[in-house]
C-alpha cells in the first residue's frame, strides 16, 4: 500500500477544516447575524474572520490538486495552471460574500434563494478536493460530473468579479482625470484673492462665512487670517459658543479643532462644544434612511473630529465618552 504522499495530506487536511469552519462558526455567525443588524453592516467583520481563512484553506487545498495533476485536464501550463486556480478561488470567495451579504439583508427576496450557494459552493470546493487528492474513492468513476460545473462556475464567477474591478478602476481613473483636468483648467482663486475676500469679511454679520474659512480644509495662511478676522469681533466668545449651541455645527467645531485656544477659551467652550456635537450626533440618519455613501461620508467626518474634540477638551472634566459611544453605534464602527 502506498502511503499518503504531503501534497495529498495538505489536502484532506486543509478541504477538512475549510468544511468545519463553513458548517460551524460562519453558520452559527449567519443565523445570529440574519436575526438582528439588518440594517447596517456589523456582519462583515466577524463574517470575514471566518470567510477569509476558509477560503485560504481551500485555496491551498486546490493548488494541491493542481499539484497533483487534477487540473490537467485543462490546456495550460502548470505554472498558469497555478495562477488560475488562485484568481478562481479568489472569484469563489468574493461570491461567496456576496451572496452572504444578500442572505443577511435580503430586501423584499427570501433567504432560500441564497443559502444554497453560500453552502454549495465551498462544500462542492471540498468534495473536488478531496475526489482529486484520493483518487482510490473513485476508482473508474470520472469526475467530470463535478469538475466541469466547478470550473464553470469558477470561470463565470472570475469573469463577473474581473469584470467588476474593471468598470469600477476605469469610472475611478476616468473620474481621477476629469477633476484634474477640471483643477488644470480652473484653478480657482490665488491665494491672494482668497486673502482679500477673508479680510472683506465683517466678523459681526459673517461669522459663520469665517468659520469657514478658518476651518481644517483651508490653508494656514487663510486660516490665520480667518481666526484673527473671528477674533476681532467684540464678543467673540460668546458668537462662538451661540454658534456652537445652536448654529450649523460642522463649521463651529471644524474651527474649534484647528485653532490655538488658550486655557481660558477651553474651559469656556468645552461644555458648548460638547452639545454641539451631542446635536451633530443626533442628527446622524439611522442606516435604512440614508445612503451608504452618506452615512460613509458622516462617520468620515466624526471619527477624525469627535476624539479629536475629547482630546483637546480632556482636562476640563467635560466628559465627551458617552457622545463618542453614541456615534459609533450610529455609524457602526
Amino acid at each position: 500500500m502506498n502511503s499518503p504522499s504531503i501534497t495529498q495530506i495538505t489536502g484532506n487536511v486543509c478541504a477538512g477544516l475549510a468544511a468545519a469552519l463553513l458548517l460551524f462558526p460562519l453558520r452559527n455567525v449567519l443565523w445570529d447575524y440574519s436575526r438582528r443588524y439588518l440594517s447596517d453592516d456589523r456582519w462583515v467583520a466577524p463574517t470575514l474572520s471566518i470567510l477569509a481563512p476558509l477560503w485560504l484553506l481551500l485555496l491551498v487545498a486546490l493548488l494541491c490538486v493542481a499539484n497533483r495533476g487534477g487540473f490537467d485536464w485543462l490546456p495550460l501550463g502548470r505554472t498558469s495552471l497555478y495562477v488560475l486556480t488562485a484568481l478562481a478561488a479568489l472569484a469563489l470567495a468574493a461570491l461567496t460574500f456576496v451572496f452572504i451579504g444578500l442572505y443577511i439583508r435580503p430586501g423584499f427576496t427570501p433567504r432560500q434563494l441564497y443559502s444554497p450557494v453560500i453552502y454549495l459552493v465551498p462544500l462542492s470546493t471540498v468534495l473536488l478536493v478531496v475526489l482529486s487528492v484520493n483518487p482510490s474513492l473513485t476508482a473508474g468513476v470520472p469526475l467530470q460530473w463535478l469538475r466541469v460545473p466547478w470550473a464553470l462556475l469558477a470561470g463565470l464567477s472570475l469573469v463577473v468579479g474581473g469584470g467588476y474591478v474593471g468598470v469600477r478602476t476605469f469610472r475611478g481613473t476616468v473620474g481621477a482625470v476629469a477633476i484634474l483636468a477640471h483643477r488644470i483648467s480652473n484653478p480657482g482663486p490665488s491665494a491672494q484673492e482668497l486673502l482679500a475676500r477673508v479680510s472683506a469679511l465683517d466678523p459681526e454679520t459673517q461669522f459663520e462665512d469665517l468659520l469657514r474659512s478658518a476651518s481644517l480644509h483651508s490653508g494656514r495662511t487663510i486660516r490665520d487670517a480667518a481666526t484673527a478676522r473671528l477674533r476681532s469681533h467684540p464678543q467673540f466668545l460668546d458668537r462662538l459658543s451661540s454658534e456652537l449651541e445652536s448654529g450649523y455645527a460642522e463649521p463651529a467645531l471644524d474651527f474649534v479643532l484647528a485653532a490655538e485656544l488658550s486655557p481660558a477659551e477651553v474651559a469656556r467652550l468645552a461644555s458648548p462644544t460638547r452639545r454641539a456635537v451631542e446635536r451633530w450626533v443626533g442628527r446622524i440618519p439611522a442606516p435604512n434612511y440614508t445612503t451608504k455613501k452618506h452615512l460613509k461620508e458622516l462617520k468620515n467626518w466624526g471619527k477624525v473630529r469627535i476624539p479629536g474634540l475629547a482630546e483637546k477638551f480632556a482636562g476640563t472634566g467635560v466628559d465627551f465618552k458617552w457622545v463618542l459611544e453614541e456615534f459609533q453605534n450610529k455609524v457602526g464602527t
